[in-house]
């Protein structure tokens, strides 16, 4: 914020210095006309609405990036409990392969005697 005020400070200084006679120009809104503005005021009117528009359309860009940030952080969220769930299923998928190991060996030694 603090670099567009200094922005605006240092454009205003410039188009004072360029526009030091202030020739009169006439200013056509609509069907609207004001007569004999200085040109100054119109540069410097000019250099605030592109200020004002630049910031607006960043603000907007600015949101847009935070709620496209949000959404995957709760897609993160989501598949870290999915990988979570599927390393519990594993441990005990390990641990029953342990018991079956340790059930088909008993199997075995007594299936030879």
């Amino acid at each position: 914020m603090l670099s567009i005020l200094l922005t605006l400070i240092l454009a205003f200084a410039i188009s004072f210095i360029f526009t030091m006679d202030a020739s009169p120009a006439t200013l056509y809104v609509g069907t609207t006309t004001i007569a004999d503005v200085p040109l100054f005021y119109i540069v410097f009117a000019s250099i605030i609405i592109g200020v004002l528009l630049a910031s607006v359309t960043t603000i907007i860009n600015l949101i847009k990036s935070k709620l496209t940030i949000f959404g995957k952080n709760k897609d993160l969220k989501k598949s870290y409990q999915t990988q979570d769930k599927q390393l519990e299923k594993i441990d005990k998928l390990e641990e029953e392969k342990v018991t079956l190991k340790e059930k088909a060996k008993e199997l075995r030694s007594q299936s030879t005697q």
